[in-house]
């Protein structure tokens, strides 16, 4: 109580409320979890629904040419089933995504604040399935030996970057997810550029050398390596498409995805050892022909020495903080397959190529 005059102020000590008993602090990431369940259960619902319905009717979508009219609303229920399913995986990844971005909006500007890379990859994976629509012939024409174009087979070589960077654009640059990465260095950008285009030597002989042990290996124990499409592309495809899609664009892409994006997300979230592997690991699995089970054991071959290389990648990005670097030593390592290629098709080196 008060005991001074009347028309005195009450003092600090009573005039503060009295304390409230302390609140456990709610984590952030737990908000709209209801949304994050939901989401989840779209994509997996939407892909395994369209999984299925395209299983069970294979047969049916490739005779879809000669349709009869009894067959006709069978033929619509599949393509209902399709719709439905893959309405549903797009809102499930969206729904997703969105909700990652506000929820880890209320983390400390050094974590990452974006989606899961693995949702971002699946986010990447449809648009790239929905671009390279636009190279069906071109695809039907390379597996058939067929005629390709120019514009087809520039898509098909680089719908994949295509498809990588508008994802980066979209759901972590745009929401500002990474931010203060230093993605090129203040000072010594040539020195980088020289650094990556030197070291792209030494990688490329690594991994030429752990290819070919490990084709040697799957030979003895009765197995082949399967050539994937850019092994049938690389030895049809006119040169100066290969050129642009092989070595400018795809180093490009693929630095700003898997250094720029992915490395940089899991060291802030898990540190810098699961980042280096696990953005290489990432990076070698999008190479890997995923048809069936027999086609990704025969793609250790490629999956093995690119794991090797993407560790590379992250180290020399990590330690110049220069994209360009890692830019220029990807660049410099395709341009040395590209160039051994074109010299096979002309006849000039003897090597088997796939076809």
């Amino acid at each position: 109580m008060n005991d001074g005059p009347a028309w005195l102020p009450p003092t600090a000590a009573e005039a503060a409320p009295p304390p409230q008993p302390s609140q456990p602090a709610v984590d952030p990431l737990r908000r709209y979890r209801a949304l994050q369940i939901v989401s989840i259960l779209l994509i997996v619902g939407g892909l395994a629904t369209t999984s299925l319905v395209v299983a069970l009717n294979m047969e049916l979508l490739l005779g879809v040419e000669s349709l009869d009219p009894t067959s006709l609303g069978r033929a619509i229920g599949v393509l209902a089933g399709v719709v439905i399913g893959g309405l549903a995986f797009v809102v499930g990844l969206v729904m997703n995504a969105v909700r990652a971005i506000i929820v880890r909006r209320a983390l400390p500007p050094s974590r990452y604040r974006g989606p899961s890379i693995f949702i971002l990859l699946l986010i990447s994976t449809l648009i790239s399935s929905i671009g390279v629509v636009g190279a069906t012939g071109d695809l039907i024409a390379l597996e058939a030996g067929g005629e390709l174009t120019v514009g087809g087979s520039l898509l098909l070589l680089t719908i994949t970057q295509i498809g990588l960077v508008v994802t980066a654009a979209l759901f972590v640059v745009a929401p500002g997810a990474l931010q203060g990465v230093r993605l090129l260095p203040e000072h010594g950008g040539a020195r980088s550029v020289l650094l990556g285009l030197l070291l792209a030597v030494p990688a490329w002989l690594g991994a030429t050398t752990l290819g070919l042990i490990l084709t040697r290996l799957l030979e003895l124990i009765g197995r082949q390596p399967e050539p994937g499409i850019v092994d049938a592309a690389v030895a049809r495809i006119d040169p100066t498409v290969l050129v642009l899609a092989l070595v400018l664009v795809a180093p490009v892409a693929e630095e700003l995805f898997f250094r720029g994006v992915v490395l940089n997300a899991w060291m802030r979230e898990y540190g810098t050892r699961t980042g280096l592997v696990g953005s290489a690991a990432v990076f070698a699995m999008i190479h890997a022909n995923l048809e069936s089970i027999e086609s990704l054991i025969a793609s250790v071959v490629t999956v093995v020495p690119i794991l090797g290389l993407g560790i590379a990648l992250a180290l020399i990005y990590r330690g110049t903080r220069s994209l360009a670097a890692s830019m220029a030593m990807h660049a410099g390592f395709n341009a040395i397959s590209v160039s051994i290629a074109l010299l096979v098709r002309a006849g000039v080196l003897d090597i088997p190529l796939p076809t």
